[in-house]
C-alpha cells in the first residue's frame, strides 16, 4: 500500500509497504530514497535526519555543498557525477544537480497500490527524468526510469545511482560479492588524504594494496580503519552485486541495465578519516552504478571518453532492481 501524509522536518515523506518490505522517499529532497526496511531491519545508511536543502545553501561553495547536505539514503545524480566541473557553459557542483532539486510524486492507488512515479526537470540541462518505484513483491524493489532530452541538441552527461548501505545491513559480518574476476582500480585522480589505499593500484576484486603495501580486502568492512576510500570497476563483467550480512542472515542483491550503467564506484567511508567532512563519524558503503568514471566530473569524463550521450529530442529507458535475500 501507499502511505502518504508523513513529514520529517517539514518535508513530505511517501511510503510503499508490501508485507515486510517498506520503502520511504522524500520527493522534495532530490527524490531521495530515504529508507529500505525489511522485517524491521534498516538497509540504508542514515547520516542525519532530512532537512530542506534551502537551510544549508548560504555560504557554501559548489565543492562542499554535497558534503554538508549528505543525509544518507539512496540518491541519484544527473548530469554531473563526481566533483565540481564546468561543461557546455554550465557550472556544476559535486554530484550536481538532481540530488538538490525537488521531484514531483504521482500515484494512483486504485491502479497500483505498490507503485509511485517521480518526475523532475533539470535546471542547468534540458533533461527530464521519470522514475517509477514499484514493490514487485514483499522482497523486491524495481526502479524503471526514462530520461528525455527536451532539446534538439545531443547532450553528454554522467548518471549515477548512489545507494548508501548501512543501518542493520552493514557490520564486520557483512560481505560484498561481485562477479568472479572483476577488475578494480583504486582512485588516483582525487588523492584523498583519508584513503589508506595505494592510488592507482589495479587488481582483481576483492584484494588491493594499502599505501604501506599491506593487502586490503574490499569485500569486508572493519570498524578500526577510519578511512575514506574510492575504488572503480571501470568495466563491469556482469551486472550484479550482493551485500550480505551473515550475522543477521540477510542480504541484498542488485541487478541493473548494463547498457547504461557500464561501470561501478565502490565508496568505502569506514569512519571517513580525520577532520572535515566526516570527523570519523561515518560507517557506510556505497556500490554505485555509473555510466562514467572516474569521479572527476563531467568535463574530465568527456575527455576520457566515458561520458554518456543522449541524442537531441531522444530518450533513454533503463532499470535497477534490488532483491532482499536470506543468507
Amino acid at each position: 500500500m501507499i502511505v502518504d501524509g508523513l513529514f520529517v522536518n517539514g518535508l513530505r515523506v511517501v511510503g510503499l509497504v508490501r508485507g515486510e518490505l517498506k520503502v520511504e522517499v522524500v520527493p522534495e529532497l532530490g527524490g531521495l530514497i530515504w529508507s529500505i526496511n525489511y522485517g524491521g531491519k534498516e538497509l540504508l545508511y542514515h547520516h542525519r535526519d532530512p532537512e530542506p536543502i534551502e537551510n544549508f545553501r548560504e555560504g557554501l561553495t559548489p565543492e562542499d555543498f554535497y558534503n554538508v547536505v549528505f543525509f544518507g539514503g539512496w540518491f541519484e545524480v544527473i548530469p554531473n557525477a563526481g566533483y565540481a566541473s564546468r561543461y557546455a557553459g554550465a557550472s556544476f557542483g559535486l554530484h550536481d544537480e538532481t540530488p538538490y532539486i525537488p521531484w514531483r510524486v504521482e500515484y494512483d492507488e486504485e491502479v497500483d497500490e505498490y507503485s509511485i512515479l517521480m518526475v523532475t526537470n533539470l535546471r542547468k540541462y534540458p533533461l527530464k527524468l521519470y522514475r517509477r518505484i514499484r514493490l514487485v513483491n514483499s522482497n523486491e524493489v524495481l526502479i524503471r526510469e526514462r530520461l528525455v532530452n527536451l532539446s534538439s541538441q545531443a547532450l553528454k552527461f554522467s548518471w549515477l545511482h548512489h545507494p548508501n548501505f548501512g543501518g542493520d545491513l552493514l557490520s564486520e559480518n557483512s560481505v560484498l560479492e561481485l562477479p568472479e574476476g572483476t577488475e578494480v582500480e583504486v582512485d588516483r585522480y582525487l588523492s584523498s588524504e583519508s584513503s589508506i589505499l595505494e592510488p592507482g593500484y589495479r587488481g582483481t576484486f576483492p584484494m588491493v594494496k594499502s599505501k604501506d603495501g599491506k593487502p586490503i580486502d574490499l569485500s569486508r568492512f572493519p570498524r578500526n580503519l577510519n578511512t575514506n576510500d574510492l575504488v572503480y570497476v571501470p568495466r563491469i563483467k556482469d551486472s550484479w552485486f550482493r551485500l550480505v550480512n551473515r550475522g543477521i542472515g540477510l542480504g541484498v542483491e542488485v541487478t541493473w541495465d548494463p547498457s547504461v550503467f557500464r561501470s561501478m564506484w565502490l565508496w568505502r567511508p569506514l569512519g571517513g578519516g580525520l577532520n572535515y567532512p566526516w570527523f570519523g563519524r561515518i560507517y557506510a558503503t556505497s556500490v554505485e552504478l555509473a555510466t562514467s568514471w572516474p569521479a572527476t566530473g563531467l568535463a574530465e569524463q568527456v575527455k576520457a571518453g566515458t561520458a554518456y550521450e543522449i541524442q537531441g529530442n531522444g530518450q533513454i529507458n533503463t532499470w535497477v532492481r534490488l532483491r532482499i535475500i536470506p543468507y
